[in-house]
């Protein structure tokens, strides 16, 4: 009965894990610990690899996610938006940030 969902594979094909989601997946950028994710329903998603498991609680946007981003150094989330703004996420420990 999902909708939505997400799949992670390895190189040879086999199902490491899934993941059911609520909304529609409109932005993803991997790093070698996480994915982060932007749907249409508002919302940014970081999900720990490789068990797709949520990171942290998602993080609530005004309106769908179009692209997300992960500075050189991950210390930050870039998140563009539909209406042509431009979101900066601190993706560290708050000492970091």
């Amino acid at each position: 009965q999902d909708r939505f969902g997400l799949h992670l594979y390895s190189v040879n094909g086999k199902l490491l894990a899934s993941a059911a989601l609520e909304r529609e997946v409109t932005a993803m950028c991997l790093t070698e610990a996480f994915v982060v994710l932007g749907t249409s329903g508002c919302g940014l998603e970081i999900r720990e690899l490789p068990s797709l498991r949520a990171a942290v609680p998602p993080v609530p946007m005004r309106v769908p996610v179009h692209s997300v981003s992960v500075t050189k150094e991950r210390s930050h989330i870039l998140v563009g938006l539909e209406d042509g703004k431009l979101i900066v996420v601190g993706a560290g420990q708050p000492a970091e940030v």
